[in-house]
């Protein structure tokens, strides 16, 4: 019975884990004549592209930034304009290596 319920567990964390993709995205800053660009990864079973503009709206902290009217960025403190880069799918062996390199949000 107990290897039974142990074969279940795991049969349910494969199902878990098989919803979730992972991505490497960026998030891009202007400041000024400055511009910036930080790549990190994460992972979701929900929409990337929502994950990551949610991070940019929040890249400087927890508090939502100011939605600019004229581009898909986010004013932080003001002064920065941060936006959502590229967004890319990566497999799970991709990830495991970059997650080496890359913050994972």
């Amino acid at each position: 019975m107990e290897r039974d319920n142990k074969k279940r567990k795991r049969d349910t964390n494969k199902m878990k884990n098989t919803k979730e993709k992972h991505y490497i995205a960026e998030v891009q800053e202007q400041h000024g004549e400055y511009e910036h660009t930080t790549k990190y990864l994460f992972k979701t079973a929900g929409d990337p592209f929502e994950y990551a503009e949610k991070v940019s709206e929040t890249w400087y902290g927890d508090e939502e930034a100011e939605k600019d009217e004229n581009s898909d960025g986010y004013w932080q403190n003001g002064e920065i304009l941060s936006s959502v880069g590229e967004v890319k799918e990566v497999s799970l062996e991709h990830y495991n290596v970059l997650k080496k390199y890359l913050s994972v949000l």
